[in-house]
């Protein structure tokens, strides 16, 4: 068992038994005391779902492992360098359309109009 399910194993039995000393004793303890049934049943539970879920988790990870491992020699097997670009692919322009709210203000102009327009915006010349 990992620590996990140790750990929520002694909280279960902490609360269980303390609670079972609280409730059958017949001192005047604080009424604070109560809810440690209540904690140790929560526990308990939490500990029994621990233990189910131990196996499934095993293959869920090793599932995931393969699937990963799977991945990775695919994208080996397929992947290409990028090719450099060359001086005509760099030389396209590429066109921008501007949709406004307004029918006045929707227009077509290229990628560089459109940074000097923003430029020129806050230009007070």
């Amino acid at each position: 068992m990992s620590a996990s399910p140790k750990s929520l194993l002694a909280l279960a039995l902490t609360g269980l038994i303390g609670g079972v000393f609280v409730a059958s004793s017949q001192r005047n303890l604080p009424l604070a005391l109560e809810v440690v049934m209540p904690l140790g049943a929560i526990f308990t539970g939490l500990f029994l779902v621990s233990l189910l879920l131990k196996n499934e988790v095993v293959k869920f990870n090793d599932d995931e492992r393969l699937k990963n491992e799977a991945a990775k020699r695919y994208r080996s097997s397929t992947f290409e360098p990028p090719e450099k670009r060359t001086e005509e692919a760099s030389d396209t322009s590429v066109t921008l359309k501007v949709a406004g709210r307004k029918p006045e203000m929707r227009h077509e102009q290229t990628v560089e109009e459109a940074v000097e327009a923003w430029r020129n915006e806050g230009d007070p010349n």
